[in-house]
């Protein structure tokens, strides 16, 4: 325990993880004090734990601390009866029909994003953070429509940034004290946790309040709304708030990231900053807003977005816990086993993808993608787990993408080093600070 908790500070996590599955292959096995972890990485056992296996694979104990101290019961880190009824509940709300009805919302969050980038001069801007802003006002707007103000908008995702950053840093941690212990950052956090709990009961117990007919067609009155088909039973209020936090978690941070990283592979690749640019060009009228329809006519830039999701996927790892005991690529996997299906290590495998590191949105060819195995590529999970709001990361990605990109061009401050580091999600610890300019 102690030599592995110093290679992990010594190498960070993801390297240490890294290294260790291209040591051992793609059933990694680790001891961690009494804790047996696995780390799967081949797409054949992918498949098994997410679709043809799932029912003996499942999000138990390995979740509980986020289940207890971030989420609650909603649809991500549920399971069982209540998983499959709130996944019926939700499912409609997330179709790619569905959500075409966000573009405006979208479209005015990347319209403000440039009159700010228009503004900045040669001040550089962090990156990361700017994606962050951007997609946290989309999803809120998305979900609350106006019943929050931009001030309150603001402090809502930094308390939220600070809930996900401590429970992030308690799973990592051998150590964890109890939460009333009188540490800075216990109190940091119970703070976020009652102003955040507290914004979300007044907002639902406020719509609540007011004539049906007089509810703004946003997320949150969707989840009142919404009734099961099997029984006509509607959510309660607390699941309502449950999954009102848990699609504002799911659905900027990991959004955020992406696009960061997006930025960052373009400043790092001019040869596909120059093609992908060359297609926004020919397609989009200059200074005018990208339409659907454009959307559609942007295939390299899709590949583009794929490639990064391949080499930053939003969650390097996707935890699961063994229903009993198990056996799994001849290996037996006894109860109480954390197991993290690794999609990271997946999109870099030899077998699968020729000089994996290098940035070529080209795999994503149809003819290319056809011919690869299935549970190669997985940023969204797979099965029927499968991430509900991919379709609506996917057209706020494209919007953002198409409009900022068309616009304007951004490279890293001269001298500095991206380092990416697994905390929950991908970060980067020392910063994406980028510099501007309008194309």
């Amino acid at each position: 325990m102690i030599e592995i908790a110093w290679q992990v500070r010594r190498k960070g996590v993801l390297r240490f993880f890294l290294d260790e599955w291209r040591e051992q292959g793609d059933l990694t096995q680790l001891r961690m004090g009494r804790q047996r972890l696995l780390l799967v990485s081949h797409p054949d056992h992918v498949r098994e734990i997410l679709v043809t296996r799932r029912q003996h694979f499942e999000k138990l104990d390995t979740w509980e601390s986020t289940r207890q101290l971030l989420l609650g019961n909603g649809l991500i880190v549920s399971h069982g009866a209540l998983w499959k009824r709130q996944r019926r509940l939700m499912s409609s709300f997330f179709t790619p029909r569905h959500i075409e009805q966000y573009y405006p919302v979208i479209l005015a969050a990347a319209e403000a994003t440039a009159a700010r980038w228009e503004a900045l001069g040669r001040t550089p801007i962090d990156m990361v953070d700017e994606m962050m802003r951007v997609t946290a006002t989309i999803i809120l707007r998305s979900m609350f429509g106006a019943d929050i103000s931009e001030q309150r908008l603001r402090e809502l995702e930094g308390d939220i940034e600070d809930m996900v950053s401590f429970v992030t840093r308690r799973e990592m941690s051998p150590l964890r004290p109890p939460l009333w212990a009188p540490l800075k950052s216990h109190r940091r956090y119970r703070e976020a946790h009652a102003r955040v709990h507290g914004l979300i009961r007044e907002v639902i117990a406020r719509r609540r309040a007011e004539p049906e007919s007089s509810w703004p067609d946003d997320l949150l009155s969707k989840l009142m709304l919404a009734r099961d088909e099997e029984t006509g039973e509607a959510m309660s209020d607390l699941l309502v708030h449950d999954e009102a936090l848990g699609i504002f978690i799911a659905g900027h941070e990991t959004t955020a990231r992406t696009l960061a990283f997006l930025w960052h592979v373009l400043h790092e690749n001019p040869h596909v900053a120059e093609q992908l640019r060359k297609e926004l060009d020919a397609v989009l009228p200059r200074d005018q807003a990208p339409t659907l329809q454009h959307l559609k006519q942007l295939p390299y830039t899709a590949r583009t977005l794929k490639e990064v999701l391949r080499l930053y996927p939003p969650s390097p790892s996707q935890p699961r816990d063994p229903v009993g005991r198990q056996e799994l690529g001849g290996l037996t996997i006894e109860p109480g086993s954390f197991m993290m299906v690794f999609p990271y290590a997946t999109h870099r495998h030899p077998r699968f993808w020729d000089d994996p590191e290098r940035v070529d949105p080209d795999r994503f060819l149809p003819e290319r993608e056809n011919a690869r195995h299935p549970f190669a590529y997985y940023p969204f999970g797979g099965g029927q787990r499968i991430c509900l709001g991919n379709s609506f990361a996917n057209l706020e990605a494209h919007i953002l993408i198409a409009l900022l990109g068309r616009r304007f061009e951004a490279r890293l401050v001269d001298g500095h080093q991206v380092r990416v580091e697994w905390s929950g999600t991908l970060n980067c610890p020392s910063g994406m600070p980028m510099q501007i300019s309008r194309r």
